[in-house]
C-alpha cells in the first residue's frame, strides 16, 4: 500500500533529495546527466508531493504556488514540475493517484485557484485523465538555462481546483513573471 507525502522543501532532508534524484533518473534516463544534480529545474519548488513504498518514493512532482498574469487578469496557480512514476510502477494507477492527491492538497491543504504545468505532447492524455485541461495560450517564462526571457506554445496544461475551468482567461497569454516549473 503506498502511502501520501507532502513535504516542505525546506524540510527535503539529503536523504529524501537524493531519492527523488535517484527516482528521475529511472523515470527519465535520457537526462541522467541532470537529474543527478537536482529533482528540479527552473523555479525551486515550494512542496513535494509524493508517495512511497515502505519509505521509498515510487512517484512524486513538485510544485510551487504563484500569481501569474493572464490576458491582463492575476491568476493564482500551483505551477507543477518534475511529475514522474518509477518505471516498475507505470501503467498501475500511480500517476492517477498522485495527480489525485495533487488536487485533494490544492483544494484542502494548500487553496489555490489553478493547478498548472507544461508537458510534451505524447503525455497530454495522462494529465487529461488527471482532470487537467488544454489551454491555448503560449507562455512567457525566464528560462534558466539561456538566461533570458522565453515564449513557449505548450502544451500548457491547467487542473480547476477552486474556480471552475470557465474562469480560466482565454486570451493573451500566461506570464509566469519567472522561473518555470
Amino acid at each position: 500500500m503506498l502511502s501520501v507525502h507532502l513535504t516542505a522543501r525546506a524540510d527535503v532532508t539529503s536523504a529524501l533529495e537524493q531519492a527523488f534524484r535517484h527516482l528521475l533518473v529511472r523515470a527519465y534516463p535520457q537526462f541522467t546527466d541532470f537529474w543527478a544534480g537536482a529533482s528540479y529545474w527552473g523555479s525551486e519548488p515550494e512542496y513535494h508531493l509524493w508517495l512511497a513504498e515502505e519509505g521509498r518514493p515510487v512517484a512524486q512532482l513538485g510544485f510551487g504556488r504563484r500569481v501569474v498574469g493572464v490576458d491582463g487578469q492575476d491568476i493564482q496557480i500551483a505551477g507543477a514540475g518534475a511529475v514522474c512514476v518509477d518505471p516498475d510502477w507505470q501503467g498501475r494507477g500511480v500517476g492517477k493517484r498522485l495527480l489525485h492527491e495533487l488536487h485533494r492538497v490544492l483544494s484542502n491543504d494548500l487553496p489555490t485557484d489553478f493547478g498548472f504545468l507544461q508537458c510534451r505532447e505524447a503525455v497530454t492524455g495522462f494529465y487529461e485523465r488527471g482532470g487537467f485541461v488544454r489551454v491555448p495560450q503560449p507562455v512567457r517564462f525566464f528560462d534558466p538555462d539561456e538566461q533570458r526571457w522565453g515564449l513557449d506554445a505548450g502544451p500548457t496544461m491547467v487542473l480547476a481546483v477552486l474556480k471552475g475551468s470557465e474562469a480560466w482567461p482565454g486570451g493573451g497569454e500566461v506570464d509566469l513573471r519567472g522561473l518555470p516549473w
